[in-house]
């Protein structure tokens, strides 16, 4: 792997076009994830409708990702209101020099995923249980806490 770059290149269409298909509630992609390549670039490591298990199904303990899934809050009501949640993975493989690159560079995907409603930082695939990221959300809602969330 090249030498760990000062800041990165988040501008391809490829990765635009994913980000903006998550965001738009017409579109059936619910999550992105990123990775770094070979030689530092960070890439389009994939995106599905599958949810939060497709997404998990993609990560290997020996990488880094940078994410983002569309979860569905419902209420009584049946009202569905769109929450994201950014993931920050590394997996528990990751070499010490290649983790402390996370740290710089976690700023910037923040301004590429901006208007995520939660951030989960992830070492292994438990960390990224949906009971988990439900507690979260339910943290954060407020006085309206919706009855459940769709992962998919």
């Amino acid at each position: 792997m090249a030498g760990a770059k000062r800041s990165v290149d988040l501008s391809s269409a490829d990765i635009q076009q994913a980000w903006q298909d998550v965001r738009n509630d017409g579109a059936d992609t619910n999550w992105i994830l990123l990775t770094y390549a070979d030689n530092g670039d960070v890439v389009l490591s994939g995106k599905g409708t599958g949810g939060l298990t497709e997404m998990k199904e993609q990560m290997n303990s020996n990488q880094v990702y940078f994410g983002v899934v569309r979860v569905r809050a419902v209420d009584d009501h049946g009202s569905k209101r769109a929450k994201f949640v950014f993931i920050t993975y590394v997996g528990a493989g990751v070499p010490a020099i290649r983790r402390a690159r996370v740290s710089t560079h976690k700023p910037e995907f923040e301004r590429l995923f901006n208007g995520y409603h939660i951030q989960v930082y992830a070492n292994s695939e438990d960390d990224l249980s949906e009971d988990a990221i439900t507690s979260s959300l339910q943290a954060c809602a407020g006085a309206h806490k919706p009855q459940a969330y769709e992962f998919s």
